[in-house]
């Protein structure tokens, strides 16, 4: 029977890639790279957002009125 892959492409590389790295400095200079990547994307997907105009000032003004808690019983 085959082994169920538990990671997806991405997951598999970045595994792949910290196998080869044995210096702690290595691995937090990888860190500042992923997550450099990660908020790159997640800005420009904040800026198309702001651009279509799915997110304004008072859009994030509602955000903050918001109160959304888990009901308990």
């Amino acid at each position: 029977m085959e082994p169920i892959n538990r990671f997806n492409k991405a997951q598999y590389e970045i595994i792949n890639a910290m196998s080869c790295l044995e210096k702690e400095e290595d691995i937090a200079a990888l860190k500042t790279v992923i997550v450099q990547f990660l908020n790159s994307r997640l800005q420009n997907e904040l800026d198309r957002l702001w651009d279509d105009g799915t997110i304004s000032p008072e859009v994030i003004e509602q955000w903050g009125k918001e109160h959304m808690r888990t009901p308990y019983k």
